[in-house]
């Protein structure tokens, strides 16, 4: 686990799983404000960090485990009020076990007690506004700080490029949401899995850009009667590495239908 800061945001960055070193979580803690909490198998080393920490707020991108694991454990030892998208209460608000596919990078169980993110979140120094973004999940949110310019994504970016999917992931969902963040005024971007992306609107657009020529290309070859393994293969004829670290949860198939499947 590193710590280090930007600005003044203190960034604290943790692998995912210990056995799965290779993909990383990045967590934000700007004037009391901590952005996602990171995934409760790697709560010992979090905990350590927790610790010193000075948390009022906690803003949950998206209910998946490695953005929410540690909200139970900081709403047990901080009085802090911690947000979620609405959609995401029922979930985040119980107490359930996790599917075997999450708990490769998760704990069995989460249960937090959130609220539903109000208009504007407020610290002393700084006013974030809480952007529905829909895509990897229905119930993912954007943080925007206006007066500095900074996005925080959550998993909205990871990359540009991407090639493959979950099975609940909408391209169409992810469109709109870009859409939507071109006409907000931003520059820096904080992944929480990349880190500080540098000229992020222009990464954003990127990432639309090529998933409207994706949606293009691949509901053309399947109007002309191509199949899926068939596009693949036109398409995305190189192995992911996520796709295999996934056991195919994330996969180029799954990308491919949710082009035509809405």
């Amino acid at each position: 686990m590193n710590q280090y800061n930007y600005e003044e945001i203190d960034i604290i960055k943790t692998a995912v799983n210990p056995f799965y070193r290779i993909m990383k979580i990045h967590l934000y803690l700007i004037d009391g404000l901590l952005i996602d909490t990171g995934p409760r198998i790697r709560k010992f080393n979090l905990i350590r960090a927790f610790r010193s920490k000075d948390i009022r707020q906690v803003a949950v991108t998206h209910s998946h485990d490695d953005h929410a694991g540690m909200a139970h454990w900081i709403s047990e030892h901080f009085s802090a009020d911690i947000y979620c998208h609405e959609k995401a209460l029922p979930s985040l608000n119980k107490s359930a076990l996790s599917p075997w596919y999450r708990r490769l990078f998760s704990s069995r169980h989460i249960n937090i007690n959130v609220k539903s993110y109000p208009d504007i979140i407020r610290t002393p120094e700084h006013e974030f506004l809480p952007i529905a973004t829909p895509g990897h999940t229905s119930n993912h949110v954007c943080l925007l700080e206006p007066d500095k310019g900074w996005l925080f994504s959550g998993d909205l970016y990871i990359t540009p490029y991407p090639k493959v999917f979950l099975k609940h992931e909408s391209i169409n969902d992810y469109i709109e949401s870009l859409n939507k963040l071109m006409s907000y005024n931003f520059d820096i971007l904080f992944c929480a899995h990349e880190g500080v992306i540098h000229d992020g609107k222009e990464m954003l657009k990127r990432k639309l850009d090529y998933l409207l020529n994706i949606r293009r290309d691949v509901t053309e070859l399947h109007q002309a009667g191509f199949t899926d393994r068939e596009i693949k293969k036109r398409l995305f004829p190189d192995k992911v590495r996520l796709e295999l670290m996934s056991f195919g949860l994330f996969s180029r198939l799954n990308m491919i239908r949710s082009c035509y499947r809405e």
